[in-house]
């Protein structure tokens, strides 16, 4: 099994397989996904080394909704961001039934390749904000933890709330 990982601001689509993400990043992703879900609020990363970078995460229509912020002015590692700039947004559809509407949602509301098509699910779609270049340090791990993100809503147990 793969999912389709797709930057709707370029058209670049990449298959990631489960064997691309480790058992063990699985188990501190996971339950950290489900707590911020649960909890409806912004929450820092779980990698003590980019817990100044934060995000908030929700359900829609059965998809999984995330934005990353990054801290809008100088920080220290470690320490909780203050007020926040969005860097990416981006959705999550695990089946057929969770993908046309989080498709519209995501091109209705973010900046989009025009006729880019929706992968068949399950797939991981982001959009990628402008204000990513405030940290351009960043796009060396993002794209991996969108990646960790999208698998362990994949295979979460299903104790995930809806907030819709």
């Amino acid at each position: 099994m793969y999912i389709n990982h797709i930057t709707i601001t370029t058209g670049n689509n990449a298959r990631i397989s489960r064997a691309d993400v480790a058992d063990d990043v699985l188990e501190v992703v996971a339950p950290w996904l489900q707590s911020i879900v649960n909890a409806g609020q912004k929450s820092p990363l779980p990698i003590p080394s980019l817990s100044h970078f934060s995000v908030i995460a929700y359900v829609q229509d059965g998809g999984l909704v995330v934005t990353v912020y990054g801290p809008s002015g100088p920080h220290r590692q470690s320490q909780p961001a203050g007020s926040d700039i969005p860097l990416v947004t981006f959705g999550v559809a695990q089946r057929s039934r969770h993908s046309g509407p989080l498709w519209a949602m995501l091109l209705a509301n973010f900046e989009h390749l025009a006729g880019i098509k929706q992968p068949s699910p399950p797939w991981c779609a982001v959009a990628v904000h402008p204000s990513i270049m405030m940290h351009p340090q960043a796009l060396d791990w993002i794209a991996d933890f969108e990646r960790c993100v999208a698998w362990a809503w994949i295979t979460r147990n299903a104790q995930l709330e809806s907030t819709q």
